[in-house]
């Protein structure tokens, strides 16, 4: 099954990169680019949350630390101490995985930090790390970290180029590496510990070390997506990294999406991003947490199992929903740009995945 999909992730891959090096002479307009490389971000972070919290059950609320400590790593080191950027990123990557070693060193140990009580100690953990930024001089201060734009290769064009290509090789690898965990016995040893974690270890499963590998994971691409997190702010500060929007937004992501499998939290980063960048587009910035709070209320009572199975089962309908509503947009002209009309088409293929599958059932 691996090597079946590494050509197909190759092939991706190759794909979306030509994007950013033919940007120009394809008449692609820049902030498509830019778009997309949020939503690269996203992907590679809902991703890295769900190798923990979706295939071992493990649901976590500190996805904040990771990111924050790749992205104040890449802004003390590169802004303040002058380090080459491309050695603050393995360094970010490290770190976050060390942390979250040291979170799962605490945790999984104890029979008692399962459910809610491991999830109470993630959700504490960014709350630490940014009162100890935020007093700490050295780090931030209070005041917020400056993060300076790297030298890189001026064939690859303008920067926003340079950081699609660098947030498209984490995205890739962040998803490759979910592919590869869950058809291997590494994947199936978490699923196990998801669904009876007390049988596995009875049936001599190692479950200690397999949480320990998903949370290092978790925390290495955390931290590597979030030191391009930093460069894509500018400005990092406490609350833009370590507050509840990122473990808010990558929880959303992953469920609808569907947590059980690797496709899942691409798919809802995907269509979250749509929808986050059409409602601020629109003037209605402030709805985006309201938005979020609303579709994670919708997916627990219709579709708790998120949309990639459901997407497997019906895959002809929502292509025939997403062709017929943006060309239909296209023909008539009368409402928004065409990327209102293509997240109208997206959000037509989600409702007839989801609304018809409950009526059947």
């Amino acid at each position: 099954m691996i090597r079946r999909g590494l050509p197909a992730f190759l092939v991706v891959f190759a794909a979306l990169a030509a994007l950013a090096l033919w940007r120009e002479d394809l008449g692609l307009p820049l902030f498509y680019l830019v778009l997309a490389s949020t939503a690269l971000f996203w992907i590679a972070q809902a991703t890295s949350w769900n190798v923990l919290s979706g295939f071992s059950g493990y649901f976590s609320f500190g996805q904040g630390a990771f990111v924050g400590v790749g992205a104040y790593t890449t802004a003390v080191l590169g802004g303040r101490h002058g380090w080459d950027f491309a050695v603050t990123v393995p360094v970010a990557a490290g770190l976050s995985a060390v942390l979250a070693l040291v979170i799962g060193g605490l945790a999984f140990r104890l029979r008692s930090f399962r459910g809610e009580i491991f999830a109470l100690l993630t959700l504490a953990v960014p709350f630490i790390l940014a009162a100890l930024a935020r007093v700490n001089s050295s780090i931030d201060g209070g005041q917020g970290v400056v993060v300076p734009v790297p030298d890189y290769p001026e064939r690859l064009g303008q920067f926003q180029d340079f950081l699609y290509l660098l947030n498209l090789l984490v995205a890739t690898a962040a998803v490759a590496a979910a592919f590869a965990i869950q058809h291997t016995r590494f994947g199936w040893a978490l699923a196990s510990i998801r669904d009876a974690e007390d049988v596995a270890e009875g049936l001599g499963v190692a479950t200690f070390r397999y949480k320990m590998l998903a949370i290092a994971v978790t925390g290495l691409i955390g931290g590597a997506a979030g030191s391009l997190f930093a460069l894509q702010i500018g400005f990092v500060t406490v609350e833009s990294v370590f507050g509840l929007t990122i473990p808010l937004f990558v929880i959303v992501m992953s469920v609808l999406g569907g947590r059980a499998h690797w496709l899942g939290p691409v798919l809802g980063a995907v269509v979250i991003v749509l929808i986050q960048d059409r409602l601020s587009a629109s003037g209605f910035e402030g709805w985006n947490l309201i938005v979020l709070g609303a579709v994670l209320a919708v997916l627990v009572v219709v579709a708790p199992d998120g949309l990639q199975l459901r997407l497997w089962r019906r895959p002809w309908q929502a292509v025939l929903a997403l062709v017929v509503v943006t060309g239909a947009l296209a023909v008539v002209d009368a409402w928004g740009a065409p990327l209102d009309w293509f997240v109208a088409g997206v959000l037509a293929a989600v409702a007839v995945v989801l609304w018809p599958a409950r009526v059947r059932e």
